[in-house]
């Protein structure tokens, strides 16, 4: 999963939207989950191996690398037990989460189906 800015001032979804976290305006941009491409994505810088969202995230809250190597820094976070899986239908998990997006950013997101074209729309949805 990775996320996709999403502008109400513009009513779209787009790479290229300045981040305003500290704005309370209507034009604040949030984020929406969407499938991610990964590696396969041109848009994946080739020197550091890792996906715009991890590159361009502001509070490096992203972490991408080999979940089975505990010297890397995701494997580590698996191997120490600090994360937990996401419901997942192969034969082990392949994202994990840290936490949960706290309720006052979480109730400012919209309903995917409102927000997104249907193509961008998350297949599985994550109880909490």
């Amino acid at each position: 999963m990775v996320c996709r800015v999403w502008t109400y001032e513009k009513k779209e979804d787009c790479w290229n939207t300045v981040l305003e976290f500290n704005s309370k305006s209507e034009k604040r941009v949030i984020w929406v989950p969407y499938v991610c491409t990964q590696m396969r994505d041109p848009a994946c810088d080739e020197a550091s191996k890792q996906p715009p969202c991890v590159r361009n995230c502001p509070g490096g809250a992203r972490i991408y690398g080999d979940l089975d190597s505990p010297t890397d820094p995701a494997g580590k976070l698996v191997a120490e037990g600090k994360v937990k899986p996401l419901p997942y239908e192969t034969d082990k998990p392949r994202a994990y989460f840290l936490g949960r997006v706290p309720a006052d950013v979480e109730n400012q997101l919209p309903k995917p189906s409102k927000a997104l074209p249907r193509r961008y729309i998350p297949l599985t949805l994550v109880p909490y």
